[in-house]
């Protein structure tokens, strides 16, 4: 039996009905990290959530999951609600490029189970800047030139030091109203694929390697499911 501060407790659905899903879409969203997704995850539910009628449920761990530890939560979300009062939603995964060995792994198990992968390159935090402004050039799995740019703009002054990763409070507001020209340019970036066979419009073709997107995001894809924007 876990105690309440085990370090590898995840978060757990609430058990039994309850009036929050009548009408509403429900998202299960499996994260790597415990802190930056989750919060940013909250913002999206708490300021669009009641009009778009979505609920999200972030799925993680203490201490990080590595990409094909999260697509198996997702999969493992996927049993848990067939046994659930027959509740169904749609299955999400998030992970980041960094330094991870599993990403093709992940991507294949994600596609045989039917997950949608929101992936980023260098990392989520990559999403947080398109906010405020274009990236351009690869950064080769580290997030030190995105902290560097994003602690330029108000709320992100200290984003990323002493591990303070945090989407809340000002940070937060300092998002509000740019999703949409968030949303333009990580499509942008999907259109550059080094690829040249990938498009925001068709998606990444079947043969594009996920660790040649350098730099790319697809979290917009998540807003557009939601119904935040269109695509």
């Amino acid at each position: 039996m876990r105690r309440r501060n085990d370090p590898a407790r995840e978060r757990r659905l609430h058990r039994g009905p309850s009036p929050e899903w009548r009408g509403n879409r429900v998202f299960y969203v499996a994260v790597e990290g415990e802190l930056t997704e989750p919060d940013y995850l909250a913002y999206l539910s708490r300021n669009f959530g009641p009009e778009r009628q979505f609920i999200i449920h972030p799925l993680y761990k203490r201490n990080r999951l590595t990409p094909t530890q999260v697509v198996a939560r997702a999969l493992e979300q996927r049993e848990e609600l067939q046994g659930n009062d027959g509740r169904s939603g749609q299955l999400w995964a998030l992970f980041d490029r960094d330094q991870h060995s599993d990403i093709p792994e992940a991507m294949r198990q994600a596609r045989a189970g039917a997950v949608r992968v929101a992936f980023s390159h260098p990392s989520f935090d990559l999403w947080l800047l398109l906010h405020f402004s274009e990236v351009s050039g690869q950064q080769r799995g580290s997030s030190r030139i995105v902290h560097r740019k994003l602690r330029a703009y108000p709320g992100f002054e200290a984003f990323g030091a002493a591990s303070d990763k945090s989407v809340s409070g000002s940070r937060a507001e300092a998002l509000t109203g740019n999703h949409v020209v968030a949303i333009r340019r990580a499509k942008r970036l999907v259109d550059d694929c080094p690829t040249g066979a990938c498009s925001s419009e068709t998606g990444h073709a079947r043969y594009c390697d996920p660790l040649r997107r350098d730099p790319s995001t697809d979290v917009w894809q998540l807003l557009v499911e939601l119904g935040i924007a269109t695509s």
